[in-house]
Formats: structure tokens, sequence, C-alpha cells
């Protein structure tokens, strides 16, 4: 087994990861909790396209919508254990970049 497998393998049999699956599964079969998600993906994406061209006016709209967004979508049941799961699976896998990439310059070095 290659390295990048037992990688894959490992990241797979990572409990987390699992209930992660499990409760992305959930909300993909609610119809109205799917478009809510939708729905701050594309305020998100707004706001940091504001945010970029530095728009302070539509930042502070869009921060709003953000929040209110985020906030009912939190109210579902498994929510906050879902996004709370999503922030740390993206943690781990920074953590997996920064380990490639740091290996990678030692090698050109």
């Amino acid at each position: 087994m290659t390295e990048k497998e037992k990688l894959i393998q490992m990241l797979l049999e990572n409990e987390d990861i699992q209930r992660y699956k499990r409760i992305e599964k959930h909300i993909n079969s609610n119809k109205e909790l799917k478009a809510k998600f939708n729905e701050l993906k594309a305020i998100q994406k707004q706001l940091v396209n504001a945010k970029h061209i530095g728009k302070s006016e539509a930042i502070k709209s869009f921060q709003e919508r953000y929040d209110e967004c985020l906030e009912a979508i939190e109210s579902y049941p498994l929510m906050s254990d879902y996004l709370a799961l999503q922030s740390d699976i993206n943690e781990v896998v920074q953590t997996i970049i920064s380990i490639i990439e740091d290996g990678i310059e030692k090698d050109f070095e």
C-alpha cells in the first residue's frame, strides 16, 4: 500500500469524517435545509467579494444576511455538530497540506 493509499484509508476510517458524511447525507436529503445551506454559501461568496474590493456598505449588508442565515441553519438539529466537524476536518486537511508542502520544500533544498 502506498503512502497516499494509507493516508486516504486513514481519513476514510476517521470517526469525525464518518460522522460528517452521515450528517451530510441527512442534510442533502432535507430540501429546505439544503436550500438554506446553498443560500449561506452564496452570501458567503458575495461577502468575500465585497471584502476583496473594499465595499464597506456591502460588507455590512452581506455580513448581516450571512449571520441571519447561519443562525437559521444552526437552529436545525445536527447542524452545529456538522459545522464544528467541518471546521475540525478543514484543520486536519490544512495540517496534511502543510506537512506535504514542508516535505516537498525539503526535497528541493
